[in-house]
């Protein structure tokens, strides 16, 4: 088990004085702070927020390479750092296998070479031989001989984490390392990085702002804001039922509304809330009945992918949500398409291409926007 309960003020002249930090604490003009406390059993840990929210300075601060002004971490009964007895163990010893976002292979060495980097204190045939065997481990031992710069991203991925698992660590940080490879390969090294999770059951703590990636890889998730964790659980609840409206943001959920409880109804089980759009114009729909009283202001958050999308009005249908409205744009994003609904406040829909060219959708076009009551969650205030 990590453990890790940390504080680290970071000023604002030490922030704009540092690149790095820079790129790292987005928008801290007059400082930033984290403050953090969690437990990360064996298994993946998913450390989710936006950019700037002290998910790498965590990761930093666990290997050693930042120094927390208070706080103690530890990993089964062994202390890596305690502000109060004053233990700070240097980066070697903490057993730390380290993936940075930028993979940081020694550009001027083999990728064989690079496994061995970490091994120098062994014979160099077994030093060798063990470099080898990871390589090979990851599918990668036809690199073995190359330099970086000739090797392909998703190779040098699992170089890097040939690397990270070279010296037998006995935990393993990784810093968004999917964040600059294509789907295919992203798809690859997930299943690397399951295949580790199973064989090896170490605690893994993984950065990313990428939700796919939270929800195939996590087991659990800490979901970070201006440097605190605001929420935790598993990435299935957390991201896929997020009760903040911070957390619904950062967890991408597109359609977001303020409105006002209209009329409840025990008989239905159903309150009808009005949204109001930007432009002064409103919609009304059906949520699960709730605690809120008539004309209370709520927020709710339903995802692009629980609305569907028709051309023609639907009737017989148990969806209690059926709503006219006009697209107002299309978006393409990756595999998936975006089409946006005018229908008094401005809707997403989340489409595949292929629906796209068989209904026909265009900007401009009429359709009906569709979905459950149960689609529809009232936010906590933030």
């Amino acid at each position: 088990m990590l453990n890790v309960k940390i504080r680290k003020t970071f000023g604002k002249q030490f922030v704009e004085g540092d690149s790095a930090m820079r790129e790292n604490v987005e928008g801290a003009k007059d400082g930033f702070v984290l403050d953090v406390d969690f437990a990360a059993a064996p298994g993946v840990t998913i450390l989710f927020g936006a950019s700037g929210s002290g998910k790498t300075l965590t990761l930093k601060s666990v290997a050693g390479l930042a120094r927390p002004e208070a706080g103690i971490i530890s990993v089964g009964e062994e202390i890596l750092f305690d502000s109060t007895r004053r233990v700070s163990l240097p980066i070697r010893e903490r057993r730390v296998g380290y993936v940075f976002q930028h993979l940081a292979l020694f550009p001027h060495l083999s990728a064989l070479a690079n496994v061995e980097f970490p091994l120098s204190d062994l014979p160099r045939r077994e030093r060798r031989e063990r470099a080898l065997a990871l390589l090979q481990n990851f599918r990668v031992e036809h690199a073995s001989g190359r330099l970086p710069r000739a090797i392909s991203g998703g190779e040098a991925q699992r170089v890097a984490l040939a690397r990270a698992l070279a010296s037998d660590p006995r935990m393993l940080l990784l810093d968004e390392p999917l964040s600059a490879l294509d789907d295919a390969a992203k798809l690859d090294i997930i299943a690397d990085l399951k295949k580790i999770n199973r064989e090896l059951r170490l605690p893994i703590l993984y950065v990313t702002h990428s939700r796919d990636e939270a929800l195939m890889l996590g087991e659990r998730a800490l979901i970070y804001e201006r440097g605190r964790i605001v929420a935790a659980g598993e990435p299935s609840v957390v991201l896929g039922a997020p009760v903040k409206g911070s957390v619904a943001r950062l967890a991408g959920v597109e359609n977001i509304f303020e409105g006002r409880i209209a009329r409840k109804s025990a008989e239905t089980g159903m309150m009808t809330v009005e949204l109001c759009g930007e432009t002064g114009a409103s919609c009304r729909v059906e949520i699960p009945l709730g605690r809120h009283v008539e004309n209370e202001r709520v927020t709710i958050a339903v995802r692009s992918g629980d609305v569907l999308l028709a051309t023609e009005k639907p009737r017989g249908i148990s969806a209690r949500n059926v709503l006219a409205g006009r697209i107002h744009a299309i978006e393409e994003r990756g595999d998936q398409t975006l089409v946006r609904v005018s229908s008094g406040v401005l809707w997403t829909a989340s489409v595949t291409k292929q629906s796209v060219g068989e209904l026909g959708l265009a900007a401009g076009k009429e359709v009906w926007i569709v979905f459950k009551t149960y689609s529809c969650r009232i936010l906590d205030v933030d």
